[in-house]
């Protein structure tokens, strides 16, 4: 059986409470994978999840505690992000266990790696038209650049993907290889050479579910021992 640890969104509930939630769209898929168990990955302090900052022996080992029996690891998208999310990439890294970062996660494992993190800044734009549409639909091309493990697993030059973000990478990076860039210059997927697979992707693979999509979830649940 395989453990796939979702990291879990915080948000404000209609009354103002606050919750922390899993994405069911991901768990969902995930589940039609016969020997795959998802769970929601939580902070394990007392705490605000915006004043978790990992760094503390404490926290680190309640928190490794969890991750340890975790083969594989999801960073969704969402709207904020905060340290605690980080820690779980780059335990991910570290480790060598299967990251997928959606959207926002593929946002945040991007900025983990900016080369420059006092100056790094995701562009809120108006030019992004071509990339806001719905989930289930095709918004524009994508670009799959050679000698890349996500061209090994497509195996095609250019693919349509959907598109639902305000935000664009538009900084350097440390260690991570660009693999695919919209036909309008957005870097569109990232991902860690030398790894069984640490990935990240502006779209959403697991709204389309088209070949493309099934091709990379296939193989982020192939690369789990």
């Amino acid at each position: 059986m395989k453990l796939i640890g979702i990291v879990g969104r915080a948000y404000l509930n209609v009354d103002n409470s606050k919750i922390i939630q899993t994405y069911e769209q991901v768990r969902k898929v995930f589940m039609n994978y016969e020997n795959v168990v998802c769970i929601t990955i939580l902070p394990t302090e007392n705490k605000e999840y915006v004043d978790i900052i990992p760094g503390n022996d404490k926290v680190d080992k309640k928190i490794d505690y969890v991750l340890d029996k975790c083969d594989a690891f999801i960073i969704p998208g969402g709207t904020n992000y905060y340290n605690f999310d980080e820690y779980v990439i780059n335990y991910a890294i570290k480790n060598d266990k299967p990251l997928l970062a959606i959207c926002l996660g593929f946002q945040l494992l991007c900025s983990v790696h900016a080369k420059n993190r006092n100056k790094f800044q995701m562009n809120i734009t108006a030019n992004l038209q071509n990339h806001i549409g719905k989930p289930n639909e095709y918004k524009h091309e994508v670009y799959i650049q050679n000698n890349t493990l996500l061209k090994q697993i497509i195996n095609k030059k250019v693919i349509k993907v959907n598109s639902i973000h305000h935000d664009i990478v538009n900084f350097e990076m440390n260690d991570l290889v660009i693999n695919a860039i919209s036909d309008d210059g957005i870097i569109e997927g990232v991902e860690y050479p030398n790894k069984k697979f640490i990935m990240g992707f502006q779209w959403h693979p697991e709204y389309l579910l088209d070949d493309n999509s099934n091709k990379i979830l296939n193989n982020f649940i192939n690369s789990i021992n």
